[in-house]
């Protein structure tokens, strides 16, 4: 189970590091990390990174599943994240 998840993790980021070379503000990054107040499902965690890398929120929110699914450090890694970052 453990290699599956390895693999899905894998493809995850894989998939996210090429999404962020491709977009459109050329591989920079916007502004300050912070949470999102309108791209939010539980603490705007998530939305706040994608904007900030100006990716798609959705593959953020992928890989952080698979964290939390698979080794369960994302859990703690998403606490630790809604209490530290700001708010947009």
């Amino acid at each position: 189970m453990t290699t599956i998840m390895t693999i899905a993790a894998g493809l995850g980021i894989g998939y996210f590091v090429y999404q962020y070379l491709t977009s459109n503000n050329g591989g920079k990054l916007n502004g300050r990390i912070h949470k999102s107040a309108t791209d939010k499902k539980v603490a705007g965690v998530c939305g706040g990174i994608a904007e900030w890398l100006g990716v798609d929120p959705t593959v953020i929110r992928l890989v952080w599943a698979l964290l939390i699914c698979g080794w369960g450090t994302g859990l703690l890694a998403y606490i630790i994240c809604a209490v530290i970052l700001p708010e947009e």
